[in-house]
């Protein structure tokens, strides 16, 4: 029987049991990392479980790749003690920005800020992702982010700057199809699909190991957010095709943080980016 990638979903807490009843329902799921820093106590229990019966992958939030200063070792030090108990298929984190100096003091933002596609940046990314490789001892996947602005001081396109990043660290690339398509909206592309699959089809395939899936929430304000609170959209269901053709190694998974559905709700999407999986020529 031929092999077909892995289609796995994000697991938030109120899917735990229903998870556990049916671990067939999905080949993998995705957890934030941060959330199980705390070493033993309840969410180490559920982790454990739920590892113990399906491949894991640990998706970062708060590293901050492209940080212009060194993650600080405090927080290596327990991402990598969270690996080494864990032991994840997958680890992967965001191109952003969320370590700074203040006032001399070292901040967290607390969340995903955006960064120029300039030189600068290229180094400071390149920089932490090897930061992170060397501390864990293997390679990472690192995220296009969803960047609702445009910086003057850009020199290279978002696609340059993540094969540049990737060819220079030896990471891998984790592409956001929603991330893609949100920003090809909100910069106003006459047809933003089209744009996206351009994107996809300029991208070397084999820095490609995941996919990742959401929906997104226009704004009375004209942006579209990256809230993950909707279904997967049919553009982007489209663009996965397109992606499982060009990337045909690459797992995927459906991310739903906000307005979580029911369990059967989540699997329904996970079945219908599984067809396209298995729909490979």
């Amino acid at each position: 029987m031929a092999s077909h990638p892995l289609v796995g979903v994000g697991l938030r807490a109120p899917h735990f049991e229903a998870l556990l009843a049916s671990p067939q329902s999905v080949d993998f799921v995705e957890v934030h990392a941060e959330n199980h820093f705390a070493e033993g106590g309840l969410s180490r229990a559920l982790l454990e479980r739920v590892a113990g019966v399906l491949p894991l992958s640990l998706h970062g939030t708060g590293a901050g790749l492209a940080s212009k200063v060194p993650i600080p070792m405090a927080h290596l030090r327990r991402l990598r003690a969270l690996v080494e108990w864990a032991q994840p298929t997958w680890v992967s984190d965001h191109v952003a920005q969320t370590w700074f100096v203040h006032h001399g003091q070292l901040r967290h933002a607390g969340d995903l800020l955006p960064v120029a596609f300039d030189r600068a940046a290229l180094r400071h990314l390149v920089d932490n992702t090897c930061r992170v490789q060397d501390h864990l001892g293997r390679q990472i996947l690192i995220e296009n982010l969803a960047q609702y602005v445009v910086f003057a001081q850009s020199d290279m396109t978002e696609l340059e700057f993540l094969v540049r990043a990737c060819e220079q660290s030896g990471c891998g690339l984790l592409v956001d199809l929603n991330n893609l398509h949100v920003n090809a909206l909100n910069a106003g592309e006459g047809d933003a699909e089209a744009s996206v699959r351009r994107w996809l089809d300029a991208c070397p395939a084999h820095l490609v190991k995941e996919l990742h899936l959401a929906g997104s929430t226009p704004n009375p304000g004209g942006l579209v957010i990256d809230d993950h609170a909707q279904p997967v959209s049919e553009p982007v269901w489209a663009l996965h095709r397109h992606a499982c053709q060009r990337f045909p190694q690459a797992v995927t998974l459906i991310e739903w943080d906000e307005q979580l559905p029911p369990w059967s709700r989540l699997v329904q999407e996970a079945d219908r980016a599984r067809a396209h999986t298995r729909a490979l020529a």
